[in-house]
């Protein structure tokens, strides 16, 4: 099958100074975008290779389970969305909708609202309710504040802190507001202030996975080994904090670094701040949610680029898999799509199913794997756990080469893409 071979990262940790958390602009992206990446298609819009129709009977693909597998891309799109908790009243989503710089983000400024009312009070209380001289908060109500934190908001929150960063929130004029989210907000979820735009949209879409550029990439590890991701999360838990403003050094993007060190000394002074103030409180607001939180991001992100195919480890087909037909879409931002979205980091979160389903047959071209009805968690869990019955019954052979393999071939084709890819 013929390969397309993608170009290099032309400039990494390649954005605008300004997108993300502290421009002016509409849309900010931290995407691949301005890098070049290693997708053959980058943020500025441009289609994917391959028809992005289906015109008619297509030899790339396998009918019927390709049509299945639109089918659930369909039911994706038109599912009711579950982003967010609760809704302000409905007098109050038209002028909301109007601070916005695209209408259809109401969603992620609805949960960013649900978190303001809820989260934010809950642990201003802990720490004003709860001095730690005469009434030392129990650590069992904190753990309660925790484990209801983690299982309403986590999720929702670091997904709508992800599309916002790709994307302004706010229009053009209220780029203050686009700051409160991972600066304010995002300390409660476990994120030190201002260092996930940096991070995620910068490092990992500026390098897309490719190693050293990228940080956070895993490809130098084996990925069905315990032992790999317990190495990765501790890398990043622990050396996050200097990796990137070393490649922000490294790769002379010296308002980035100061961007960086910047956030790092704000939030480590206000960390210690609140330590001396109440350390019972800070412990389960602020140290606590950052453990939760790195291991959830990096099992995340390790599950998303856990199938890295050797021969075209740049290829943004290739590198990640897609999640389709799964009920995780309707709270996470169709973040299943990952191959579009690596694809172009720009294209709005709405527009992932359609997209994909428009450009399937690239999708088969490129030798992409889909899953339907399970999730990048579940995907991680059962590669570590060695379920491939579990894979194998989730994995559309949407394509004709994939119709074509046996039970066999599919396990070996999972397996050769799980190797570590030596730099």
């Amino acid at each position: 099958m013929r390969q397309r071979r993608t170009s290099e990262p032309a400039a990494p940790l390649g954005a605008d100074e300004g997108a993300g958390t502290g421009g002016g602009g509409d849309t900010g992206d931290g995407g691949n975008t301005d890098v070049g990446g290693s997708s053959s298609a980058s943020g500025s819009g441009t289609p994917v290779p391959g028809r992005t129709a289906a015109a008619g009977p297509s030899p790339l693909l396998h009918g019927p389970a390709a049509a299945r597998l639109r089918a659930a891309a369909a039911a994706d799109a038109a599912a009711p969305r579950r982003d967010f908790l609760f809704a302000p009243p409905s007098a109050l989503h038209k002028p909301l909708a109007a601070l916005l710089a695209d209408p259809r983000d109401l969603p992620i400024l609805f949960l960013f609202l649900n978190i303001a009312l809820t989260t934010a009070p809950a642990a201003a209380a802990l720490f004003a309710l709860f001095p730690p001289a005469s009434r030392p908060l129990p650590h069992l109500l904190g753990a309660a504040y925790l484990l209801v934190n983690s299982a309403a908001y986590l999720a929702r929150f670091m997904l709508s802190l992800h599309f916002s960063q790709h994307r302004q929130l706010f229009r053009r004029g209220l780029w203050p507001l686009n700051l409160v989210a991972p600066v304010l907000l995002a300390p409660l979820f476990g994120v030190p202030s201002g260092m996930y735009h940096l991070h995620h949209c910068l490092m990992h879409h500026g390098g897309n996975n490719r190693a050293p550029i990228d940080a956070s990439s895993t490809e130098p590890y084996q990925r069905d080994s315990p032992a790999a991701f317990l190495h990765y999360w501790l890398r990043f838990a622990l050396g996050a904090w200097l990796e990137v403003p070393l490649r922000c050094l490294r790769y002379r993007r010296l308002g980035l670094l100061a961007a960086s060190l910047a956030a790092e000394l704000c939030y480590l002074a206000g960390a210690v701040a609140a330590w001396r103030a109440n350390p019972r409180a800070a412990l389960w607001v602020l140290a606590l949610p950052y453990c939760v939180a790195t291991l959830a991001l990096m099992f995340g992100n390790w599950s998303q680029h856990i199938f890295v195919d050797p021969s075209a480890p740049r290829d943004s087909f290739r590198l990640t898999y897609n999640c389709v037909g799964v009920g995780d879409n309707a709270m996470t931002y169709n973040d299943g799509y990952h191959i579009v979205h690596h694809l172009n980091g720009r294209l709005h979160w709405t527009e992932l199913p359609t997209r994909f389903a428009a450009t399937l047959e690239a999708h088969a071209e490129h030798d992409a794997l889909c899953f339907v009805g399970t999730s990048f968690f579940q995907i991680g869990a059962a590669v570590m756990a060695g379920q491939y019955g579990y894979l194998l019954r989730h994995l559309s052979r949407y394509s004709a080469r994939l119709a074509a393999m046996d039970d066999a071939q599919l396990t070996a084709l999972l397996k050769s893409r799980l190797a570590p890819i030596a730099r």
